[in-house]
């Protein structure tokens, strides 16, 4: 599950939703909240409408096979 601030990533970047799930489930929520904080960075002012910086929150899990 992700913020609308982390989907950024899709919707401003250019990343695929398998992508930013890729990373989610490899590298973990740290590094999305990372990706989209360095992508801010590097992007113009008014590039965007909007905020420039937005809330992130990123959590990733998988249910345990079998488990409740």
């Amino acid at each position: 599950m992700v913020t609308d601030g982390v989907s950024r990533l899709v919707e401003r970047y250019g990343w695929t939703w398998e992508r930013l799930l890729d990373m989610l489930a490899k590298q973990g929520p740290e590094q999305a909240v990372q990706a989209i904080r360095d992508a801010e960075l590097t992007t113009e002012p008014g590039t965007f409408r909007g905020k420039r910086h937005d809330d992130v929150t990123a959590v990733y899990g998988r249910p345990k096979p079998g488990g409740e």
